[in-house]
C-alpha cells in the first residue's frame, strides 16, 4: 500500500471511532464526547462511531451525532485459534466496506480512531479516499492490543496494526507515559522508530465555576470509576473498613458498573455506601472532600483530572499516568499498587489534617489550570494537525 497525500477539502466533519463492548462506558468513551463538545466550539461537526450503548445514549442526550458500528464480540484469536485467523481477515473486509461506504457518505476532513479492528479497516478505508487519519491511543496498545509483538510469532493482529502505524497522519497519545512505552517497544521490532508521533494530553473542560457552592460532604472519599479488580476497588474497601471505625463521620462513596458491582453492594455499611452507575460525575466528585484511584493499571484518568479540576485532594497508585496528574505531597499522596497498609496510612492522613486536604486541594485545582485545561491543549494542539499546519 502506497502512503497517500491527505485530500483538500472543505468539509467540517469529524469522524471519532471508539469501538469497544456494548456494556463498556469509561474514561475512553467520555472522552469522545468531550473531544466531540470542543471541536464544536471550533466549527467542527463530530460524527461519533461506536458500539458503545451508553456513549451513544449520552451523544444523544448532548445532541451530538452518532451511528452505531459494527463490533464483533467474541474475539480471542491466541494459541490454537491463530488458525481461524482467515475469519478474521473476512470480518476486516466486511469492517472495511462498511467504513468505506460511511466515508464516501459523510466526507469527512478527518477521521480519529480509537480501537483496535478500526485501526485496520478504518484507517485503509480512510487512506483510500486520502481523508486525513489519526490514531488515538489512551492505553489500549499496552494493555492488550500489542501485548508480545516484538515476539516472532505471537500476536499477528497486533504486528499488523504496528505494520499500519505510519500510514497514519498522527498517532496521538493521552500520556507521556503511553508515548514512552510505545517507543520503547517499537524499537525492539523492525520499524525502529517512526516520526508521526505526538502528545496531545488529555483534559476536562472546567466546571469549576459551576460547582463553587456545592456543600461538601465533611470527611467523604470518592471512588468513580469502572468496578473492575484492575481498579484496586478491593484492597480500597478492605482499606477504609479498618480505618472507618476510628472515625464514625468519615464516609466512602463508590459510583460506577463492572463485574465487582454485587462485590460493592454486599459490603455497603453506614459508612461504605455503593451508588451503582452516575450522569453526573462533577457534581458527585464535588461534593467530596477527597478522589481516591488505587488501580494497578491506568492510563491518564479523566476522572483524576475532574478532580483536580474541582481542587480535591488525592490518593492514587503511584503507576502508570497517575504522576501526571498527582504530584506526591504536593496535591495529594502517592501509594504504591495493591498495598493496603498505605492506602490506611493516606486516609488517616486526610482524615487528621483538615489543612493539608484544602493546601492539596488548592495545589490540584493550579495543577489542572497549568496542564490539563482540555480546551487549550486542543486549540494549540490538535487544532494545528487537522488544519495541516
Amino acid at each position: 500500500m502506497e502512503k497517500t497525500t491527505k485530500r483538500s477539502s472543505t468539509s467540517s466533519s469529524i469522524i471519532l471511532i471508539r469501538n469497544t463492548l456494548p456494556q463498556n462506558y469509561g474514561g475512553g468513551e467520555t472522552y469522545q464526547l468531550t473531544l466531540a463538545q470542543v471541536l464544536s466550539d471550533h466549527h467542527y461537526h463530530s460524527i461519533i462511531m461506536s458500539s458503545s450503548s451508553q456513549l451513544l445514549e449520552d451523544a444523544k442526550k448532548k445532541k451530538i451525532s452518532a451511528k452505531k458500528a459494527p463490533f464483533l464480540k467474541n474475539q480471542n484469536w491466541s494459541g490454537l485459534r491463530n488458525l481461524l485467523l482467515p475469519l478474521y481477515a473476512l470480518w476486516q473486509r466486511y469492517l472495511y466496506f462498511w467504513y468505506l461506504h460511511q466515508f464516501k457518505r459523510l466526507n469527512p476532513k478527518t477521521v480519529i480512531i480509537e480501537s483496535r479492528d478500526d485501526w485496520i479497516a478504518a484507517t485503509l478505508a480512510a487512506k483510500k479516499l486520502n481523508i486525513q487519519t489519526l490514531w488515538l491511543d489512551h492505553m489500549d496498545f499496552r494493555s492488550w492490543v500489542l501485548q508480545n509483538v516484538e515476539q516472532k510469532y505471537k500476536n499477528a493482529i497486533g504486528k499488523k496494526i504496528l505494520h499500519l502505524t505510519k500510514y497514519a497522519d498522527r498517532v496521538i497519545f493521552i500520556s507521556d507515559f503511553e508515548r514512552n512505552y510505545f517507543e520503547n517497544l517499537i524499537k525492539k521490532t523492525p520499524i525502529k522508530n517512526l516520526t508521526n508521533l505526538v502528545t496531545i494530553k488529555n483534559g476536562a473542560i472546567d466546571s469549576f465555576s459551576n460547582y463553587q457552592n456545592q456543600v461538601i460532604e465533611k470527611d467523604s472519599f470518592i471512588y468513580l470509576g469502572r468496578l473492575e479488580e484492575y481498579k484496586g476497588i478491593k484492597e480500597l474497601i478492605s482499606a477504609f473498613s479498618e480505618v472507618a471505625p476510628d472515625f464514625p463521620t468519615a464516609t466512602l462513596h463508590i459510583y460506577g458498573t463492572g463485574s465487582l458491582a454485587n462485590y460493592c453492594e454486599e459490603r455497603q455499611t453506614s459508612q461504605i455506601i455503593y451508588h451503582g452507575f452516575t450522569d453526573k460525575p462533577l457534581e458527585k466528585i464535588a461534593a467530596a472532600e477527597t478522589f481516591v484511584l488505587v488501580s494497578h493499571i491506568e492510563g491518564l484518568s479523566l476522572s483524576l483530572i475532574d478532580a483536580a479540576m474541582l481542587g480535591k485532594p488525592i490518593i492514587a497508585t503511584n503507576i502508570d499516568g497517575n504522576p501526571e496528574v498527582v504530584q506526591h505531597q504536593k496535591n495529594g499522596i502517592l501509594v504504591p499498587i495493591k498495598d493496603v497498609d498505605s492506602i490506611v496510612k493516606a486516609l488517616r492522613k486526610m482524615l487528621m489534617n483538615k489543612e493539608l486536604r484544602i493546601q492539596y486541594g488548592q495545589a490540584s485545582r493550579k495543577k489542572y489550570l497549568q496542564d490539563f485545561n482540555f480546551p487549550r491543549t486542543i486549540k494549540e494542539q490538535l487544532i494545528p494537525i487537522i488544519e495541516g499546519k
